[in-house]
This record gives C-alpha cells, sequence and structure tokens, in this order.
C-alpha cells in the first residue's frame, strides 16, 4: 500500500456541540480493513457552580422583626447589680434587686423601677426558669401593657436562627435572627423608650448625676459571600494508540477538545500523557438555585445572594468531606513531570472557525451557538487531520477555512515513536475586534502559558507541536518545509532584488505544461537543533493557483495492487484541495507563507 488506509467524513454541526460532534465522528470513524483505535474516554458538558466564603461582619446592629411585620432595634441589658452614685458612692439596688428612677435634685422615685439581678419566668412546659438580668438580649414592640402608659412591651430574646423549614431554631451569636423567650417584668420598656433614667443625684461643690441606660446590641454577624462563578467548559478526550514497527513498543496518547464556554469562533486543543478524568455528580444547579439570584449567576461574575441560609447550606456541603447530597464537580489530570508538580499537557492552541462580526450596522457582533461549522475529516489510526469552515454570515468574510492535525507524523528513523504526536491548528485574526486575541496574547516571550517548556515552546498554531524531541524535551516548535517555488512575500517581507526574477507570475501559474499535473510536496517537519526530524502523514502542500476549494486531486501512485496480476492495475490516491485562509497557521513560518495551502488524503482504492 503506498498510504494507509483512511476514512472519510463530511457534515455539519452547530457550533455549541462541534467538539461532540467531532469526537464521535473519529472514535466511530469506519477505517478500511483495520480496527479504529482512536477512542472517546471523557465527555463533558459546559456547567457552573457556585461555591461561598464564611466571612463575619463586624459590629453588626442586632434587629428583631416582629410578628406585626415590624423590625426592631436589639439592646443588651447592662450589668447594674453593683451600681453605685457618681462621687457620692451610694448603693443604689435595694435588697429585691431593683434600680428606681428618680426624678429632679431631690432623688424623688417616679415609682418606675427595673430589675436588674434575675427574676423567674414559667415556660410553656411548665417550668421555673430563673434568667439573669446582666446581658439579656432584650427589644421594645409597640403593644399596649396594662401596667403601665408606655405603649410598649419589653421581650427578652434568644439569638440564633431559623432553619430552613421555618420552624426548628437554633441558638447562636452569628445570626441576627431572634425567638421570643418571655416577657421582662418591672419598667425596662419605660427605660427604654426614654434611652436613660436618672437613678441618683449628688449634690455638692459640684452636681453629679448618675444615670443608667440600655445599649443598641451588636455583633459580628456571619454571612456568606459567593465567589466567582466557577465554569467548566464543555470538553471531550480523545485516547488512541498509533501504530509502531515491530519491536517497538506501543504508546498511547490524549488529546483533549474544549469549547470555551459562550464563545463560538474557536475551540481549543490539548495533547499530553496518561489523561485521568472524573464526571460530575449531583446537581450543579444546587449550589446556587435557591441562594443566589439566578440572574446574576454568569461566568466569572459574582453572585447576589437572596438567601443566606441557602448559602450556609452550600457552604457547609461544599466543605464536608463526608457529605454525599453534594455536587462533585467534573475532575480532569494528566501524567506529572519528573518533579511531580507540573502537568504533561500541551498549551492550547486556539482551532478557530469563524469570526466576530465588524459590520456597524449589526448589534450582536459575536458569532450565535446555533451558527453551522462544516467539517471535512481523513482519519487513520496515526492521525487525524481536519478542516473546519464557520457559517460566513452575517458577514462574507467572518469565517476561516481552518486546518488541524493531530497525531503520528511519518518518522525518517524507524525508531522515533516515543513522543513522535504532535498537533497544528489554524487560528484566525490577532486583533480583539474579531477574535479577541492579540499577538502578545499567544507568543511565547509575552504570555507564560506559551513559555512553560521553555523559550521554543510551541503554542501549535504559528508551528507545529510535538509531544517529545529526541532529548525528551516536551512540546517544542517545528516548523514546516516543502518544495516550492518563490513566493511573493506579500505582506510578510521584501525579496531581495536579486531573486525578484525568480518569482512565477500569478497568472500564468498553473499545471504543468509536461506532466499535465499539479505538483504536490510532503510536509517535512524541522527542528532547530534536530533538523528533519519527518513528515505529515498524508497531508501535502501545494500552490492553490487555478485550483477550486475541495477538488479532489488523484494520484496515480503506480504501485500494482497485485504485482503477479498486472490487470488488477495500481492502487490510486484521491486527495482533497482546500482553500485555508486562517491569518495564523504553521505555514505562515514556511518557505512559502502566503501562496500554498494543503490537501488531505481522502480514500485509496
Amino acid at each position: 500500500m503506498p498510504s494507509k488506509k483512511v476514512a472519510w467524513i463530511e457534515g455539519e454541526v452547530t457550533a455549541d456541540v462541534l467538539i461532540n460532534k467531532l469526537a464521535d465522528e473519529i472514535a466511530n470513524a469506519k477505517i478500511p480493513d483495520t480496527t479504529n483505535r482512536w477512542e472517546k474516554v471523557f465527555e463533558v458538558n459546559e456547567d457552573k457552580w457556585v461555591t461561598y466564603t464564611k466571612t463575619s461582619v463586624a459590629n453588626t446592629q442586632g434587629t428583631y422583626k416582629h410578628t406585626d411585620g415590624k423590625t426592631y432595634q436589639v439592646y443588651k441589658l447592662p450589668d447594674l447589680r453593683d451600681l453605685k452614685a457618681v462621687s457620692a458612692g451610694t448603693p443604689l439596688v435595694d435588697k429585691d434587686g431593683y434600680i428606681y428612677e428618680t426624678n429632679g435634685y431631690g432623688n424623688t422615685k417616679t415609682g418606675k423601677k427595673i430589675q436588674v439581678n434575675e427574676f423567674v419566668y414559667t415556660d410553656e412546659e411548665g417550668n421555673e426558669i430563673t434568667l439573669s438580668v446582666p446581658g439579656l438580649l432584650v427589644v421594645n414592640v409597640n403593644e399596649d401593657d396594662p401596667t403601665n402608659t408606655v405603649g410598649k412591651k419589653c421581650y427578652v430574646l434568644q439569638q440564633g436562627k431559623y432553619e430552613l423549614d421555618g420552624v426548628t431554631f437554633t441558638p447562636g451569636l452569628e445570626w441576627n435572627e431572634y425567638r421570643l423567650i418571655t416577657q421582662l417584668p418591672s419598667d425596662w420598656n419605660d427605660l427604654i423608650e426614654k434611652k436613660q433614667w436618672t437613678v441618683y443625684y449628688y449634690g455638692s461643690a459640684s452636681s453629679y448625676w448618675t444615670y443608667v441606660n440600655a445599649s443598641p446590641y451588636t455583633f459580628g454577624m456571619v454571612k456568606y459571600t459567593a465567589n466567582p462563578v466557577h465554569f467548566y467548559d464543555r470538553t471531550v478526550v480523545l485516547k488512541t494508540v498509533p501504530d509502531v514497527p515491530t519491536g517497538e513498543a506501543s504508546n498511547v496518547y490524549y488529546v483533549m477538545l474544549k469549547h470555551p464556554t459562550g464563545q463560538y469562533n474557536y475551540v481549543d486543543v490539548y495533547y499530553g500523557k496518561e489523561f485521568t478524568g472524573k464526571n460530575p455528580s449531583g446537581s450543579s444547579a444546587d449550589t446556587y438555585s435557591r441562594a443566589c439570584d439566578i440572574r446574576t449567576v454568569i461566568h466569572g461574575k459574582v453572585p447576589v445572594i437572596l438567601n443566606q441560609k441557602e448559602a450556609e447550606l452550600q457552604y457547609r456541603k461544599w466543605n464536608n468531606p463526608d457529605e454525599e447530597n453534594k455536587y462533585n464537580p467534573p475532575q480532569e489530570a494528566w501524567a506529572l513531570d519528573y518533579d511531580e508538580k507540573v502537568e504533561i499537557k500541551s498549551p492550547p492552541s486556539h482551532f478557530f472557525y469563524g469570526a466576530d462580526s465588524v459590520v456597524s450596522w449589526v448589534p450582536n457582533k459575536k458569532r450565535r451557538p446555533d451558527y453551522w461549522v462544516e467539517y471535512n475529516i481523513s482519519v487513520s489510526n496515526d492521525r487525524v487531520a481536519i478542516v473546519i469552515v464557520g457559517d460566513p454570515s452575517p458577514d462574507m468574510d467572518a469565517y476561516y477555512n481552518s486546518f488541524a492535525y493531530i497525531g503520528k507524523t511519518i518518522p525518517f528513523a524507524d525508531y522515533d515513536q516515543k513522543g513522535n504526536f504532535g498537533i497544528t491548528v489554524g487560528m484566525g485574526d490577532l486583533t480583539k475586534e474579531k477574535s479577541g486575541f492579540l499577538p502578545s496574547d499567544i507568543k511565547q516571550d509575552s504570555n507564560q502559558t506559551y513559555s512553560g517548556w521553555g523559550r521554543y515552546t510551541s503554542n501549535g498554531m504559528y508551528s507545529f507541536s510535538m509531544l517529545q524531541t529526541r532529548s525528551s524535551v516536551y512540546f517544542q516548535a517545528y516548523y514546516p518545509a516543502f518544495i516550492t517555488q518563490l513566493p511573493n512575500y506579500s505582506g510578510v517581507g521584501t525579496i531581495p532584488p536579486e531573486l525578484s526574477k525568480m518569482v512565477l507570475e500569478k497568472n500564468g501559474f498553473q499545471m504543468s505544461k509536461w506532466t499535465k499535473r499539479y505538483h504536490a510536496s510532503p510536509i517535512y517537519l524541522v527542528h532547530q537543533f534536530e533538523g528533519y526530524r519527518g513528515y505529515l502523514d498524508s497531508v501535502v502542500a501545494i500552490e492553490d493557483h487555478n485550483l477550486i476549494n475541495k477538488d479532489e486531486l488523484v494520484v496515480d501512485t503506480e504501485e500494482p495492487k497485485d504485482p503477479q496480476n498486472p490487470e488488477a492495475g495500481n492502487w490510486t490516491e484521491v486527495y482533497k484541495f482546500f482553500k485555508t485562509n486562517t491569518p495564523v497557521n504553521f505555514f505562515k513560518y514556511s518557505p512559502n507563507p502566503t501562496d500554498s495551502t494543503i490537501a488531505i488524503l481522502k480514500e485509496v482504492y
């Protein structure tokens, strides 16, 4: 066979589920005369969840909401059991534990008094309970009391919270909720209403008044705040085991496709070693549906909490390792490098198919999730070659013919199997207006994401990213080399005058007059230290002049199907030609960055 058998797949799908469809097509492809070893090992649709942080708000004013619907200030009773008159030192608490309000310079009692030691009340079950007055939380509510003319009743409160059932009350000092215990005897309602009593006057060379009051109650209130919304992007992971020569060890590789949430111009491609993933469990909506304003649960934003009790419930669930009824988000992990810290996972390569609109009269310039994306896939067990094309609407130029190669290359050395796996994808314009990216966003010297494996870390867009070099350096950049005429380098550089006559006339170049054929070239991969390593499997570079997108190029291999039976004919390869047009792709760092494009093996017969 001149080339490995391949499966060819064409179709279209909406942008929101593009990676799911691509993964299914690759994993389910019927490769002639062999078993497809591409396998989908992980698939999770996009999800969002909310986590919470427990904080304390100091000096929170205690407030009690009564059954009349009104909210009242909570007071904390002082310790007056040893109260003495200012300067005079006269004890002001009588033997029964009362302090009296006085009026005027003669310390005339008004008839009102407050109990400052303790009192006894009978609870709902008939038990007599003794309460110590100092430190009690109390509130004046608008209720008439026949024993006085204040128009208020003073009640003792217990601080805590009502649970989610609305009935169960749990005592505690962190919540701004209270329940009534009993009415406070004596005239505390009068004192609280007046804010302050005069309880003794001492006259001498100077005049001294002794006052009593109840202070508004403040405390450190627990408050749960929402963290920015967590998102897990729609993700699919494929596993493959490429062919190796007899005697060489097989290698397993993993490719991850991620669809950034809310993004419908591109998908991200990663690859690496020994992926493990865990699907989510439980309901992610439970983390916010009852605690937050759902309208504010937005990617990257901090939601607005409407129900602190629900927020607390979710906080406790999240932080309880033994809690079974809670949401567990997806998990993913890759093999670790020798330092046991760094994952052997490539930087993200942005595989573009569309762009945002730049037409002034289009109100929503973002690409929609239901835009159609066309795909063309060539699948063998060693590699996949993909061309995707986004729906051009509403701009006729707001889309890309985008090429990706994922997998093993054909090496020059048979023993080059370990680490012989890589990717390159086509990326969109480096402008915020169309794609949201600037050059600094994908370059090694300005983005640490693309320099984690050294100064020549590949981003898989400007170059071909290979898993390992011969000396086992990960994710290094390889560049394409192929046979080509001298390009014009329009917009790339200036041709020296001595070479200008070597540029072929654009409108005159076509198929060979000698062979009546278009001539293509293998795409070799070269590394600045290693030199030439191999070439892409069943993908060739070809000058795109006078060819129409999706033309099929038929190649007579001149290799007999059956050397013993010449009448069986020769093997024929069919290549599909594509006019790729992504502004960023690995051809831009090649001998012909402007005029060459690709043809992909479609079938062999």
